[in-house]
């Protein structure tokens, strides 16, 4: 049996047994013109598998590109099979991201074929990435650093995203092409040491085949231990983060005592924080702070953790909030701050009988010491008060750090401001001014009700 026809058979084999094509759609196969991606759409034409072909021109090797694209775009013709191609300006948008071209290179790719899968109903898109791309993967991952997840290199099917070659070598997959007499365009670049993965491939790894002759034949079985080890693990912290965590409402606690009695806990966390955007380093301050004063704030781009007094506390990062309401009177209707709370006024004569109510939430204020228009905005830092029943003033962040509110509840907390005195921190403490006293002729009752989510 001819190599081609043991390339075939492997190639068909790989796809039933992992599930990767579906025999009744067609997919989109991203092909470069390249020896890797030529090879792969000859094969998906000989298994008779449904295929239109895509081809990006990065605009980076002036006509050699426009040669591929056209190389390509015959292929396609010869195979019968419709053809998409795309233009970008990849230099210019990597220098105006200040990024790599080769970051920037693969963001445009694909999102242009996530655009064509849609307005086509192509079943995925197939990249021709083979056994020499995985161990290059798994080595400039190394030099990075990385988890289980970085080891194994590169998945079978991932996000739409199908690699059928990644059972063979591009040893393989020349000596395919030599023997149908194949052709395909070579990429200069590839012979540069400019990029990492080219030093890698050109310098690296011969010297791990001469070390190991049969590494081609002993990568595989070691791919396939690393991804069951990495399935164990993702069982057991996904069992553990249920067991651990606490869910309050939109936030997430993480108690101390549970999180320090873990085998590694900063492996744990790592992990589990990982999807909301947060590094090694940061988890590992975080286990740190538990032993330390509370009050430690960590973020990412979409999230923040906190340490409070009974662990760590991570939720989303709030929607900036910077709110003012002005009441030029006495409203008549309840005032409305959405998904924040709910404010009542009612001014009573003090002739009127009334038994107050031992409420935070509720305040007594003597309506006439009040000064319009009225202020509601969210606390300052520098904002001073003189809580009731004190002889002094205090700063408005110290009064909530004696409640010992969490950060998030200080932060939404809003205060009454009557000219430039603090009337009453909302729902929390009123002024020792503006208190009802005997000579006081009109008492304002202020409630308020938090938001509840629905």
């Amino acid at each position: 049996m001819g190599r081609y026809r043991m390339l075939e058979q492997d190639f068909l084999a790989f796809i039933n047994d992992n599930h990767l094509f579906d025999t009744t759609k067609r997919v989109l196969l991203a092909v470069s013109g390249g020896l890797d991606s030529m090879v792969m759409a000859e094969l998906v034409h000989r298994i008779k598998q449904p295929f239109a072909i895509a081809h990006v021109h990065f605009g980076l090797r002036g006509a050699d590109s426009d040669a591929d694209a056209l190389f390509v775009e015959n292929k396609a013709n010869d195979y019968g099979v419709p053809f998409h191609l795309t233009h970008f300006d990849t230099a210019a948008l990597a220098d105006a991201r200040k990024v790599s071209i080769q970051m920037v290179a693969r963001e445009l790719r694909y999102n242009w074929f996530a655009r064509l899968i849609r307005e086509h109903g192509y079943t995925g898109v197939a990249t021709a990435h083979h056994l020499n791309d995985v161990l290059e993967t798994m080595l400039f991952n190394l030099t990075r650093g990385t988890g289980l997840a970085g080891l194994h290199g590169i998945a079978r099917y991932q996000d739409g995203v199908v690699r059928p070659l990644l059972f063979a070598t591009r040893a393989q997959l020349a000596a395919f092409a030599d023997e149908q007499a194949l052709a395909y365009r070579e990429d200069s670049s590839n012979a540069e040491d400019k990029y990492a993965r080219n030093r890698i491939r050109h310098h690296v790894v011969p010297v791990l085949t001469e070390l190991n002759p049969g590494l081609w034949q002993t990568l595989p079985h070691t791919l396939e231990r690393l991804r069951a080890a990495e399935v164990l693990m993702q069982t057991e912290l996904a069992r553990s983060w249920r067991e651990t965590t606490v869910q309050r409402g939109a936030q997430t606690l993480l108690p101390a005592a549970v999180l320090t009695g873990l085998p590694e806990p900063v492996f744990h966390l790592t992990e589990w924080l990982k999807p909301f955007g947060f590094t090694a380093d940061q988890t590992g301050k975080m286990v740190d702070c538990l032993t330390k004063p509370v009050g430690q704030l960590f973020t990412s781009a979409t999230h923040r953790v906190m340490h409070e007094r009974d662990g760590l506390v991570l939720e989303s990062l709030p929607v900036p909030a910077n709110y003012e309401i002005y009441l030029p009177d006495w409203p008549q209707t309840p005032i409305l701050v959405p998904e924040r709370f709910t404010l009542t006024v009612e001014v009573i004569p003090k002739s009127i009988p009334f038994e107050p109510l031992a409420d935070p939430a509720i305040a007594y204020l003597d309506a006439d010491k009040l000064q319009f228009p009225l202020n509601i905005r969210l606390w300052r830092q520098g904002d001073r008060m003189r809580p009731l029943g004190m002889g002094g003033h205090k700063l408005v962040s110290d009064v909530l750090n004696d409640m010992k509110l969490s950060r998030t509840e200080r932060e939404q907390t809003a205060v009454l401001v009557s000219g430039h005195e603090i009337a009453w921190i909302i729902g929390r403490r009123i002024d020792h001014c503006f208190r009802i006293v005997s000579e006081t002729q009109r008492i304002a009752q202020l409630r308020f009700d938090a938001w509840q989510p629905e």
